[in-house]
């Protein structure tokens, strides 16, 4: 305890340091500099009909002799007025592997093409929806390989493959797809951000001054913009590829390796300016039709935070503004967000169950597998309890 409570000093210093001061010394030129806006239309829903996809994985990974062992699951809920009307999970998936980090990368991506995969299902079966949620960033664009997506996806094959590079390739196509035909439907598709590393806003703030970017360039959206907004305004970045391609270019001043593989992102955006028609060109539009969307809830939180909002199409905006500043939870994040956590969630006590399953069907076959399903490190299965 008393290494904890110098932790617990130490660390309240830091996010003073690094944080917080550099925040508070220049709220003034922060608000400035952005166009916040407050929301001023009238209350009331509109009687709205979103699906809400999510997808979510074991953590932490089983470590078994044979290797790390992980469970994929994807899902999606319908929410109207009332509440939600239907629920389904749509796909179970176990990947296993001998590095743990590698593993958590491909598992991270599998768990992609699942989730886009299911609210295509979703918004199928459903076309009476007004608005699809997804739970995180529709582009997970910091991957060279995102910006060469594959023309054809089998989801059952996805399963079998273990290249993080084809992966994102394949969640890729899956994400143009899905955006397709939200746009043909005239469906908006919103990716709803709740852990939010991402530095824009330091960007977009910085074109106007080096001084205020080098004091906030380490700052992540949320945090800055949970000190600079209160609750009903919003901030709005009218497209993700542009700022994208402008944060870019201000950060190559990483590693060599980081600063090479952002280079390589760069040349494969260029390529979406040529005449030729392709998936990186459709890719592209999409990116540059969404909008990046930050808002203070106006409803009581748990915690004081913004949220941010991937709305495609920008057009969509309004729309979605209006549904989410009357229907955000205490979490912070859109209400139907956070019925599909709850309902996809998949706690340590399941997996700690699977396992004993396992074991007891590893006893049924002829082979004696029971060997390769031990667990590595027994002395911790406190965590799946």
């Amino acid at each position: 305890m008393l290494a904890l409570n110098k932790i617990a000093k130490e660390l309240i210093k830091v996010l003073q340091d690094r944080y917080v001061n550099p925040i508070r010394s220049s709220l003034s030129e922060v608000r400035r500099s952005l166009n916040i806006e407050k929301f001023r239309e009238e209350t009331g829903s509109e009687g709205e009909i979103v699906i809400a996809v999510d997808s979510t994985w074991s953590k932490p990974a089983l470590e078994l002799v044979a290797g790390v062992f992980g469970v994929v699951v994807s899902g999606y809920v319908i929410v109207g007025p009332g509440g939600i009307s239907s629920y389904e999970i749509t796909g179970v998936s176990l990947r296993l592997g001998n590095l743990e980090n590698r593993l958590n990368v491909v598992i991270e991506l599998d768990s992609k093409i699942m989730e886009l995969d299911t609210a295509l299902k979703a918004v199928e079966k459903h076309r009476y929806a007004d608005i699809v949620m997804l739970d995180d960033s529709l582009f997970f664009s910091t991957r060279p390989a995102f910006f060469t997506p594959l023309s054809f996806l089998d989801v059952s094959e996805a399963r079998r493959v273990s290249d993080p590079d084809k992966l994102a390739s394949m969640a890729s196509f899956a994400l143009v797809r899905l955006l397709k035909r939200g746009e043909a439907l005239g469906v908006p598709i919103v990716g709803v951000v709740k852990r939010v590393s991402s530095t824009f806003m330091a960007t977009h703030i910085g074109k106007g001054s080096t001084q205020l970017y080098s004091s906030l360039k380490h700052v992540n959206d949320k945090a800055l913009l949970s000190y600079a907004l209160e609750p009903g305004k919003y901030v709005i970045l009218d497209s993700y590829l542009k700022i994208f391609e402008e944060h870019l270019s201000k950060v190559m001043d990483r590693s060599p390796s980081t600063r090479k593989r952002l280079k390589g992102i760069l040349q494969l955006i260029e390529k979406c300016g040529s005449n030729t028609t392709s998936l990186l060109q459709e890719l592209c539009k999409y990116m540059e039709e969404t909008a990046i969307v930050y808002y203070m809830p106006k409803s009581d939180m748990v915690f004081r935070q913004v949220t941010r909002l991937d709305v495609y199409p920008k057009t969509a905006v309004r729309k979605v503004l209006k549904y989410v500043m009357e229907n955000t939870s205490q979490n912070a994040v859109p209400m139907p967000i956070d019925y599909v956590d709850r309902f996809v969630r998949l706690e340590s006590s399941a997996i700690r169950r699977l396992h004993k399953l396992v074991l007891t069907y590893s006893s049924e076959v002829k082979e004696d597998v029971s060997v390769a399903l031990g667990l590595t490190n027994p002395q911790k299965s406190y965590l799946y309890e």
